[in-house]
């Protein structure tokens, strides 16, 4: 008797987590800017370096990439 009193209560538990399921509310948005420096877009072929960088401003995460040209010697 003891038994099928745990089964029944440990279902109902079951079905009850199931319908209160807690979701995040989750927003993402990507705002990517993407600048050249310079007018000559047919030079795109070369070594290039990528800066990546890391801050959070008003509690949001910002991460800024910086694409630069090396100069061939």
């Amino acid at each position: 008797m003891k038994k099928l009193l745990f089964i029944l209560f440990a279902f109902s538990l079951s079905l009850t987590s199931c319908f209160n399921r807690v979701t995040p509310e989750v927003s993402v948005k990507n705002d990517i800017h993407l600048t050249i420096d310079g007018e000559n877009i047919d030079g795109l072929q070369g070594e290039w370096t990528i800066i990546f960088e890391e801050k959070e401003e008003n509690d949001k995460e910002i991460i800024i990439i910086t694409i630069e040209k090396k100069e061939i010697k």
